[in-house]
């Protein structure tokens, strides 16, 4: 049997960000942004949005001024209309074709929804990527236990793994090295650096433990 790298994916604060959030929202405003509004410099500066504060003021104001319609309509952005971000996915795409990667998501994403349901999601928004599965689910797990639970199921069909995910603290007990870190939507999501980090994950050989 061929062994495969084996990509785990989150999606929310992986594939999208405070700016394709702002891009969105900003468009339907009227208000222009620049890719140095979202610059690092204004993380962690007691920005709750970590952007360019100005840019968030122009967009209050312009939310202000169009409340005043009674006919304007705030966009909806939750759920399946939270947008992604197209940077994101241009660096996904890089760490799958680098790596001949297939992706297994372990996003609540796919609670409701078949793989060919999540494929079309991702196929919609750029990624060039195979989706092969999901993690289980079942009561009380963590996504850590999630991945090790497909692990186990799948293991004769692992080379290697990298698990692209926001939140890591109940993932790294387990599998610290394959977890590309510091991934976090309210900056920019899934970014270039993040690629080299990948395949380092991908050049630690997975040994099935029972």
């Amino acid at each position: 049997m061929k062994r495969e790298n084996i990509l785990f994916l989150d999606f929310d604060d992986v594939l999208n960000s405070i700016r394709s959030v702002y891009k969105k929202f900003s468009e339907a405003l009227g208000v222009e942004w620049k890719e140095e509004d979202f610059d690092p410099k204004y993380w962690g500066q007691g920005n709750i949005d970590e952007i360019n504060p100005e840019l968030q003021k122009k967009i209050e104001n312009a939310l202000n001024e169009s409340k005043k319609d009674p006919k304007w309509e705030m966009p909806n952005l939750s759920g399946e209309n939270y947008p992604h971000d197209e940077f994101a996915i241009q660096n996904l795409n890089k760490i799958v074709e680098e790596n001949q990667a297939k992706v297994v998501i372990c996003s609540s994403w796919r609670l409701g929804r078949s793989v060919s349901e999540l494929q079309k999601i991702l196929d919609s928004w750029g990624a060039k990527c195979e989706v092969i599965g999901v993690t289980p689910k079942k009561m009380s797990s963590t996504r850590g236990e999630e991945i090790l639970m497909w692990l186990r199921d799948n293991h004769q069909k692992v080379k290697g793994i990298c698990i692209l995910d926001d939140s890591l603290f109940d993932i790294s007990p387990w599998l610290d090295e394959y977890c590309v870190k510091k991934i976090k939507g309210h900056h920019h999501g899934l970014r270039d650096i993040h690629i080299p980090e990948a395949k380092k994950c991908f050049e630690v050989p997975y040994k099935y433990k029972r």
